[in-house]
């Protein structure tokens, strides 16, 4: 059972609050121009007890205020002779310089704001964490100016050294920038964040894919400079937190080992979620959970009780990691008898890019569990379209991905009632839905591939080989980017077929894009029952809840407003096949990763477009439609009933 802070008895006194109200005067006085000014001496007799002293003074250019000035002038010339080698780089060794005292000032800002509100926060504790994340931060970004100028800038790049360059520059001067104007705003937001869980997943997941773009545009994590871009970074970043798979580089063949190893990083987290994550490791340290955060995440994961949080948590996280490691176990046998995949990328080797079998193993079991997509092969997964082990290990992988944890958590439940002789109750009409929906998808996908691409893409296949590639295939669909046959290849008829499975998607509770095979149950039920005049919707002997139809329909109305609107806009952007960005489109916001192989052409307007396109579809439109809308307000009253026309 997880430990949560128990609330205070009614015979406790209150407790001091632990933030300020928004009307503190003292909070209201504090603004920069203050701050830049030599702060007053201590009136006699106030010692340490009754308030802070006040902060000694300093050298004028150590003010938080002409920090910012100069700071900005010197960025000005930093983005203006960038890269020009001797210039750019004294300009990087005065911003080296300067890093010293942009600590010492962010350490004296607080002293100031200590002193102008009282011992109130000295009285909370301190958080060293967002100093020292913005304090790595910057010194990563200088240390990486450094790294173009004198290890790249010879051998570069021209054009694509400049913008990277450029990009650090501008990272670290809105890093040194968020130091000085102080935590306070940020710990606001996360406060607001964590009271609600739509909003704390829109701003964990957006957190995590700007820190993988940075981490992914280092030159550690790039085989060439030249392909350095943060517009890319912020891309391939988008597509591995939201588990999609589009892919604007080939990933053998631009990164590293150490920039691959961060985008199998980010599809995990991205996979679990990082609140799962967080709060497991939590709970691991044997650290208690307050109240309203168990609350949150009970809500986050559909836990029934706070009983349960810690169990369900475990089992997310162990489950996941023992299911990929079977399946890296059996994608290893499967890879070692072909000897091109132990070396790295050979212009020609369809199957080389991994470097190693185990690691080649490892990340296409974490991509396919998880729905990624990625591969590190050259060439795809199309060389292997003949491997029953690999096709079979890896769609049985992303269909159990998209089942979702309550149908797997109800799976092995009753297993285990069943190992002990006793008699399992009836699966529960969600899990029933999501194993039929999802058998009746597979079984129309493997069909309606077959009949499509039987002569076409799939021509030259043995019979046993076009069943197999048919099927698996269609497993993608449900939420996967891995694909055996060249979509390119493929007609119309069948990308128009592959959008309609993408747009239903997986389960909910899954790793799966899409509406959610749920949704498109009940919304037939609905249909139904009005063809048919029933008085509710009805789904395998159970009645509908209207709250849930409304739910699925308002889900399905915003999906389809979000792929018409995407869509419009990149037929506006790009000058490609109509239906090849059609499918682009719904692939994005599905964060499925199937693409006829325009994602690579995709200009820096188009590539952001998808990228915005990819996250929305990851936290879902309902839950980004409930993070920007305000708190509902509970009516008093009711409205007047009165018809309008429909059909």
């Amino acid at each position: 059972m997880p430990r949560v802070d128990a609330p205070p008895t009614p015979s406790s006194p209150p407790s001091a609050p632990r933030a300020e109200p928004p009307g503190d005067p003292a909070q209201a006085r504090l603004t920069l121009a203050m701050l830049a000014q030599p702060a007053a001496p201590a009136a006699p007799g106030v010692t340490a007890a009754g308030a802070t002293a006040a902060p000694r003074r300093r050298a004028a250019w150590m003010r938080p205020a002409p920090l910012l000035a100069g700071s900005a002038v010197l960025l000005g010339f930093d983005l203006a002779l960038a890269v020009t080698p001797r210039v750019s780089a004294a300009l990087t060794a005065l911003e080296t310089l300067l890093v010293p005292a942009w600590v010492a000032a962010v350490v004296s800002l607080e002293r100031v704001r200590k002193a102008l509100a009282g011992a109130r926060v000295e009285a909370r504790k301190p958080r060293l964490a967002l100093f020292l994340l913005a304090l790595t931060l910057l010194l990563a970004c200088i240390g990486e100016k450094w790294l173009i100028l004198l290890g790249h800038a010879a051998e570069d790049a021209g054009h694509r050294g400049v913008v990277l360059y450029r990009s650090y520059t501008v990272l670290a001067f809105v890093v040194a920038l968020g130091g000085l104007l102080g935590r306070r705003p940020i710990e606001r937001l996360l406060a607001t964040a964590a009271e609600h869980p739509a909003r704390l997943m829109v701003l964990s997941f957006g957190v995590a894919t700007l820190l993988g773009s940075f981490l992914l545009t280092l030159p550690q994590s790039l085989r060439s400079v030249a392909d350095a871009s943060f517009v890319d970074g912020l891309f391939m970043s988008a597509s591995a937190v939201c588990v999609t798979g589009l892919a604007v580089h080939n990933v053998a063949e631009t990164y590293t080992p150490f920039g691959q190893a961060i985008l199998l990083l980010l599809v995990q987290i991205g996979g679990l979620g990082i609140m799962v994550l967080s709060t497991f490791f939590a709970i691991v340290a044997g650290r208690k959970l307050r109240l309203r955060d168990a609350a949150v995440m009970a809500e986050m994961i559909d836990a029934e009780s706070f009983a349960r949080l810690r169990r369900n948590l475990a089992a997310i996280v162990l489950f996941t990691l023992g299911i990929e490691a079977v399946g890296a176990l059996g994608l290893l046998f499967s890879f070692l008898p072909h000897h091109e995949i132990a070396s790295g990328p050979v212009a020609g080797e369809p199957l080389s890019g991994a470097g190693d079998h185990l690691w080649a193993a490892v990340f296409h079991a974490v991509s396919a569990y998880c729905n990624a997509g990625f591969s590190l092969f050259g060439g795809g997964l199309v060389p292997l379209v003949g491997s029953p082990a690999v096709s079979g290990v890896l769609a049985g992988m992303v269909i159990l991905g998209s089942l979702g944890f309550p149908v797997h958590d109800e799976l092995l439940r009753r297993a285990r009632l069943r190992l002990r002789g006793e008699r399992p109750p009836r699966l529960s009409l969600h899990s029933r839905v999501v194993l039929i929906g999802t058998a009746v998808l597979l079984a129309v996908g493997a069909a309606g591939y077959l009949a499509l691409e039987w002569r076409r893409s799939m021509d030259g296949l043995s019979w046993p080989v076009k069943l197999m590639a048919s099927f698996f295939q269609s497993a993608m669909t449900r939420s996967a980017g891995l694909n055996t046959v060249d979509y390119g290849l493929m007609g119309p008829a069948t990308w128009m077929l592959t959008c309609m499975l993408m747009f239903i998607g997986g389960a909910p509770g899954s790793t799966a894009g899409g509406i959610k095979i749920t949704t498109f149950a009940a919304l037939f039920a609905a249909l139904r029952a009005e063809l048919r005049g029933d008085e509710a919707p009805h789904l395998l002997g159970r009645a509908i809840p209207a709250a849930t139809v409304r739910r699925a329909l308002a889900i399905a109305c915003l999906m389809v407003v979000l792929v018409s609107g995407f869509l419009l806009v990149m037929l506006t952007l790009e000058p490609h096949d109509p239906l090849g960005l059609a499918l682009e489109t719904i692939s994005a916001l599905a964060t499925a990763g199937l693409s006829a192989n325009v994602t690579p052409s995709l200009s820096a307007p188009g590539k952001l477009v998808i990228t915005l396109a990819m996250f929305i579809g990851r936290i879902g439109p309902l839950t980004l439609a409930m993070a920007l809308a305000n708190q509902a307000r509970s009516r008093f009253y009711r409205l007047p009933e009165e018809k309008v026309g429909i059909g």
